[in-house]
């Protein structure tokens, strides 16, 4: 049993590079570590978080969406998520996570093959699968429209892809489209 509540406590000198690492305190860390390890025992206690418990702690169905998250969460490509990568994700989530943090995540969701920019192609698969998550039915016809609508606006150099600058500009002029990227981390005392 001691052994068991050791698992679940950080060293200060830990505390406090995660600290510098991220925009939670010493406190924050530590609940969250709790919540971490709530989560990557789940399933299986193995002490990092997989895709399946990834899912399920978020209430989410298996997608694509899910799969880009899981991929910009678990840093190191290894198929699991272990605690410097779940908070490093969950601050640029947090309150204090800066704009440019924000936008720097969410290009990164629909830049499936990383060259830097967002195709047609990668834009309509992810709204595809946001629109089946959240189980909105649009007529195919409609989606291409948007996705087309999209690129008129933000491809201002009309190479057929959005850039990180692109989209920064067009995140700008609508800011709606990372409102859904500040969660409440308040801790409870």
């Amino acid at each position: 049993m001691g052994n068991q509540n050791a698992k679940n406590i950080l060293k200060r000198d830990q505390l406090k590079n995660f600290a510098k690492e991220t925009h939670f305190d010493l406190e924050e860390i530590q609940k969250l570590y709790e919540q971490f390890r709530n989560i990557s025992s789940s399933r299986e206690d193995d002490g990092v978080i997989d895709k399946t418990e990834f899912k399920e702690a978020l209430g989410l169905k298996d997608s694509l969406f899910v799969d880009r998250m899981f991929s910009l969460f678990d840093e190191d490509g290894d198929g699991s998520i272990n605690f410097r990568e779940f908070i490093c994700g969950l601050s640029v989530f947090c309150e204090k996570g800066t704009i440019d943090e924000k936008l720097k995540f969410s290009f990164r969701i629909y830049d499936f093959d990383k060259d830097g920019c967002i195709s047609k192609e990668e834009l309509y698969k992810l709204l595809e699968a946001s629109l089946v998550e959240n189980s909105l039915g649009i007529p195919q016809e409609q989606l291409t429209s948007l996705v087309d609508a999209t690129f008129a606006e933000a491809d201002t150099d009309g190479d057929g892809k959005i850039s990180f600058e692109e989209y920064r500009v067009l995140v700008t002029k609508h800011p709606t489209m990372i409102n859904n990227m500040t969660i409440s981390t308040a801790i409870k005392k």
